[in-house]
């Protein structure tokens, strides 16, 4: 019987933050202390903000944590958002607010495929 890697003993979180500014800024903090007491850590979001945290990630991959990325594409047109808005920081109008809603609900097919 195969022994199990390193890799495999370890604990894995996977985080998948709300979309707006006051909810990834602490999930990306958190997931790196959990990083620094040896867990590897998931965060799964879109690629607008993926590319906000990118140069935080950066460092704390490049000083020996352990955190991937798993970018998903955000179906803003589907819901009648505009390109781009994948945070509830940047919609246009609140009036969008259900739209935004039901598109980050729409990413649960997605996520457990992956």
């Amino acid at each position: 019987m195969a022994t199990p890697t390193q890799e495999e003993q370890q604990l894995h979180f996977v985080v998948f933050p709300f979309m707006s500014q006051g909810h990834m800024t602490p999930m990306i903090d958190i997931a790196r202390l959990l990083a620094q007491r040896g867990v590897i850590v998931t965060i799964i979001t879109t690629p607008q903000n993926a590319a906000r945290f990118k140069a935080t990630l950066d460092r704390a991959v490049e000083s020996g944590l352990f955190i991937r990325l798993l970018e998903l594409q955000f179906p803003c047109a589907e819901f009648g958002l505009p390109e781009g808005c994948e945070s509830f920081d940047m919609l246009p109008s609140f009036s969008l607010a259900l739209n935004f809603y039901q598109a980050a609900d729409a990413l649960e097919t997605p996520v457990t495929l992956s």
